[in-house]
């Protein structure tokens, strides 16, 4: 994961870009450059930053369509901050879909509003034993279905650049900066995106700087 990031871009800003980032990346960014001006719909609340990494990153990518669900109104604003338009209830026939409620329920809901051969991608995991799907829905409409952990290395080349030439603003999405040494008390907090801070790790005591670590 030892990727260089550029000189020039902040570290808040991509300090999320080897997980919840590139995460987000995966499940919106190669599908638009397969189908330009597609139509995308994100359930959030679950995966609660992926979800809003994948709206701005929709957004940013060229979609005809983002509409963002969650019952969350700060995360609501944070997803409208990225051109996104919160909706109060699901709507159907989206090209990509990301499930981020990370609830069997949410699932269901992602796949019924996936249009004939578009493409969910579920971020999340589903403890329940026999969470259930609509399997003979996917398969009259064609429907892809796309589950597992991300592979955040293989998209921080192009992650990275995409930051670098437009300056997309990942760092909306951090709710919570803190120092390092107060990590107990701002994990208990459950924010949506929480990132900590603490002084450069050097031998050098004169030296000035940050480091930035995503939790």
């Amino acid at each position: 994961m030892l990727v260089p990031v550029p000189d020039d871009v902040p570290p808040l800003r991509v300090a999320a870009a080897s997980d919840n980032l590139a995460d987000a990346w995966r499940t919106v960014v190669p599908l638009l450059a397969r189908r330009e001006g597609a139509s995308v719909l994100i359930l959030g609340g679950g995966a609660k930053s992926i979800g809003l990494y994948a709206a701005g990153l929709a957004t940013a990518h060229g979609a005809a369509t983002v509409h963002y669900l969650d019952g969350d109104p700060g995360r609501r604003q944070i997803a409208e901050s990225f051109g996104a338009e919160a909706l109060a209830a699901v709507r159907g026939g989206y090209d990509i879909v990301v499930e981020a409620t990370s609830q069997a329920p949410g699932l269901r809901r992602a796949l019924t509003a996936t249009a004939p051969g578009g493409v969910c991608t579920a971020v999340g995991y589903y403890l329940a034993a026999g969470t259930r799907v609509p399997v003979m829905r996917m398969y009259a409409t064609d429907i892809t279905l796309r589950v597992g952990v991300s592979h955040a290395r293989a998209a921080l080349p192009d992650l990275l650049d995409f930051v670098h030439r437009t300056g997309f603003p990942a760092e909306r999405v951090t709710t919570l900066l803190a120092d390092w040494d107060d990590a107990p008390a701002a994990y208990a907090a459950k924010a949506t995106k929480l990132v900590l801070q603490r002084d450069r790790l050097t031998g050098d005591a004169g030296a000035a700087g940050s480091r930035v670590a995503r939790p």
